[in-house]
């Protein structure tokens, strides 16, 4: 007596018991992995556009404040007029030149990343005027 064997009808059990549910396996990993590329690709980016506007911040206060420096504190110290008001007033026209220079929205991603950008600006301005001294 002898058995025939349907190999058609073994390969299509094999199929249905190990390849399919190894199919819905392999699917899910492949969903995992692309969601966690996706999560790392968009963290990099965030780190990114951080950078970019510290960045930018950081060099327009700087610049901002060299300017003011060779615009109107060097004349008024040369006279030696450079009193508290007119350290006010090189400290206003510095702060208003860095915020004119910012876009509407550097300003908004800003405040998002310090909260309060006025006060985070005020202080960068007082550092960036205490190391300009230190650096004379």
């Amino acid at each position: 007596m002898e058995l025939a064997i349907d190999w058609t009808s073994v390969l299509q059990e094999v199929f249905k018991v190990c390849l399919l549910p190894l199919l819905g396996v392999l699917t899910s990993c492949l969903i995992t992995w692309i969601l966690a590329k996706k999560k790392e690709l968009q963290e990099k980016c965030e780190n990114d556009l951080i950078d970019k506007y510290i960045g930018l911040l950081d060099a327009t206060i700087t610049s901002c404040v060299i300017s003011t420096t060779q615009t109107y504190v060097e004349s008024l110290k040369t006279q030696d007029k450079f009193d508290e008001e007119a350290q006010k007033i090189a400290f206003k026209q510095t702060f208003a030149a860095v915020m004119t220079i910012l876009s509407d929205e550097a300003k908004e991603y800003l405040t998002e990343i310090y909260g309060d950008l006025t006060a985070y600006i005020t202080n960068k301005i007082e550092e960036s005027v205490y190391f300009s001294k230190s650096y004379k």
